[in-house]
Order: structure tokens, then C-alpha cells, then sequence
């Protein structure tokens, strides 16, 4: 099935960022799995870190217990992103219509996490969450465009994951599949402030596109604490995690966004960067191989930060945002790429 695309775009006010201050590189994480788990499972995630590319990234749970509430949480890191973004566009909360988070990992399933956003900034309006994953960026602007063009308000959308306190270093939990998920993900938050087009601001959103490739097959990534099993009340929820899935499945994602902008009449030469989404620190270099295009166009993140899941795009959207590498009249292209049900979206910015 093709690429569903969303008439309109949307005015860039203000684009930003939050890590927890817990830095960890590689040598730090095998340390701490050798100290709590053990060497022959420090010697196991040794073997996986030459596959991801990723040399460390930011963990809200502490490495020092064997299991870890998040710190900062999940909506204290969405609401440093939210302070940061009214900050930068000098807009104040009553001028927003619509808080939008979206997240796999929340506070709490319910109320959503963005709840907890709302009653600590005192926001008064509306909100709601989508519980996604790497694509969730892509399903909130095809909520928010078309809402922007009819109540001519800005709104706010935040992506964030607080996914490390799933990891559980009691050996009974451990398996290749969590030692992955350990070497891989990182923690963080992500969003924008949009404006309804015509509005001056730091540049355009458009050409809006979402899809999905995922009938008959299994996910790549899932997890536990649903109404089918009720998890949780019999022992730890974890992210299930089949590598093997994902690998299967990465390139025929991209593939899809690349042909959905390309039935816009764009081909990814004429951007002059690319954001993929980064599930790897050689994403770069294995897109500039694939595609035949200058890898220092692609952005890479994921080398420093890990896989960040629905906080992925915004990150490294709002760090190339505050690079200064961006002139008047750049292009962006934005490639999303979700292997919980194989998922993909994306969009164009323009610069200025």
C-alpha cells in the first residue's frame, strides 16, 4: 500500500531537546553488567557492540541496583523540553492549543505520561498521548496540521522514552535479546512548537507522509503489560526484541519513505541533509552505501545517543535545528522507521 500524504504544513517556532545528566559510554554499561550480572554476561554484550555502531548513550535509571526508577522521569524530561521550547519562541502556555506526547515508555499508562506534563508546567488546554514508537512523530503532525489550519493556534509535540529501567540485571532476566536492548537504547525527549502555516517562524514542514508494511508479520519490537497477557501481575514487563525481524525489515522501510517522497517528485539528492531514523551508529555509513549518496549528509546520532525511539526524530531534528548548519532555503528530509509493526513516515523541512 502506498504512502498516505497530508495536504498543508506547518510554521517551525521552536525545536529542542532534553538527556538525563547520566552520560554512560560503553566500557561504563559493561562494567556495571559485570559488577551485577556477572562476566560471561558482560562478555556477551562485549560480542554485540561491534554489530550496533553505538558508543554510549543517556540512561535515566541508575547501574548501580539491579532494577531502577527513572531519574529524571520520563515527564520531568518533556517538561525541561516544553520549558526550553516557550522559552526560545517567547510563547507562553495560554498561547497554546494542543500538548501532543507520544511515547512508549510513560510514567503511568494512565493517566498518559503528558498528564503529568500538564500538571507540572500548570498547563490548562487539552492533551493527548499516542503510544508509539519511532514513527510517533510522524502519526502526531498528521494529527496536529490539520488542527493548526482550523483553530489557528500553536501546538506543542513532544517525543520521549525512558525505556533503561526495563533492563533488569537479575541474571533470570537476561537473555541476547535484553543484552541487545542494553547496548542500544538510549534515554532522552524531543519536540517542536508548530504554527499554522503563513505564520513567520525558523522554517516549513511539509509533505507530511505516514504508511505501514506489516501484515503478516511479526513484530520486531514489543512489549509486555497489555490486556492480552496482564504481564505485570505476574512478574517484570521487558521489550521484547527480534533482531532478526528488524534486519529483515529496516532497508523495505526506508525504501518506502524514499518512494513516497519520491512520488512528491523529491529524490533524496536534492536534500541537503538526511534524518534517518537511527537504530544504528553506522546508519550513515550503511544509507551513503545503500543509496549512493554523500554520507556526510546523513545525520548520525545514534553513535553518542543509541536508538531514542519516539524521541529519535525530534532529537536529532532540533540538534541540526541549533547546528548552524542550516542556510536559508535548505532542505531536510525526515525518513521514520518503526519495527514494532513496521511503520514508516516522515516529512520535508525547509530552512528560513
Amino acid at each position: 500500500m502506498s504512502a498516505s500524504f497530508l495536504p498543508g504544513d506547518a510554521t517551525l517556532l521552536a525545536a529542542s531537546y532534553c538527556f538525563p545528566d547520566q552520560y554512560l559510554d560503553n566500557q561504563q554499561l559493561l562494567d556495571a553488567l559485570t559488577t551485577l550480572s556477572g562476566k560471561r554476561y558482560a562478555r556477551i554484550a562485549a560480542r554485540i557492540v561491534p554489530f550496533l555502531g553505538i558508543e554510549g548513550r543517556y540512561f535515566s535509571r541508575s547501574v548501580r541496583t539491579c532494577t531502577s526508577a527513572p531519574s529524571p522521569t520520563n515527564s520531568e524530561l518533556v517538561t525541561s523540553v516544553i520549558e526550553d521550547l516557550l522559552n526560545q519562541s517567547h510563547t507562553t502556555l495560554a498561547d497554546i492549543d494542543y500538548l501532543v506526547g507520544h511515547t512508549t515508555t510513560p510514567d503511568t499508562q494512565l493517566p498518559p505520561s503528558i498528564a503529568w506534563v500538564a500538571e507540572k508546567l500548570r498547563y490548562q488546554g487539552p492533551f493527548m498521548e499516542l503510544r508509539q514508537a519511532c514513527t510517533g512523530f510522524s502519526s502526531a503532525l498528521q494529527i496536529v496540521i490539520p488542527r493548526l489550519a482550523m483553530v489557528h493556534k500553536p501546538v506543542i509535540i513532544a517525543g520521549s522514552e525512558t525505556g533503561s529501567v526495563y533492563f533488569d540485571y537479575h541474571k533470570g532476566f537476561l537473555d541476547q535479546s535484553q543484552l541487545v536492548n542494553y547496548m542500544q537504547m538510549g534515554d532522552g525527549a524531543g519536540g517542536v512548537i508548530l504554527a499554522p502555516s503563513g505564520i513567520s517562524g525558523m522554517g516549513k514542514i511539509s509533505h507530511c507522509f505516514t504508511g505501514q508494511i506489516s501484515v503478516d508479520q511479526a513484530p520486531g519490537l514489543s512489549l509486555d503489560g497489555g490486556s492480552l497477557s496482564v504481564y505485570t501481575q505476574g512478574g517484570k514487563a521487558r521489550f521484547h526484541h527480534n533482531a532478526t525481524n528488524v534486519r529483515k525489515s529496516g532497508e523495505a522501510l526506508f525504501q518506502a519513505g524514499i518512494l513516497a517522497l519520491r512520488s512528491q517528485g523529491f529524490e533524496l539528492e536534492q536534500f541537503d541533509y538526511i534524518i534517518p531514523h537511527q537504530a544504528s551508529g553506522r546508519i550513515d555509513e550503511l544509507l551513503s552505501q545503500a543509496l549512493n549518496i554523500d554520507q556526510c549528509k546523513i545525520i548520525n546520532d545514534a553513535k553518542v545517543w543509541g536508538n531514542l525511539g519516539s524521541a529519535a526524530i525530534w532529537c536529532s531534528f532540533s540538534k541540526l535545528i541549533s547546528s548552524g548548519k542550516l542556510h536559508t532555503g535548505a532542505k531536510v528530509a525526515v525518513l521514520g522507521a518503526e519495527a514494532t509493526k513496521y511503520m514508516y513516515g516522515g516529512f520535508v523541512y525547509t530552512h528560513g
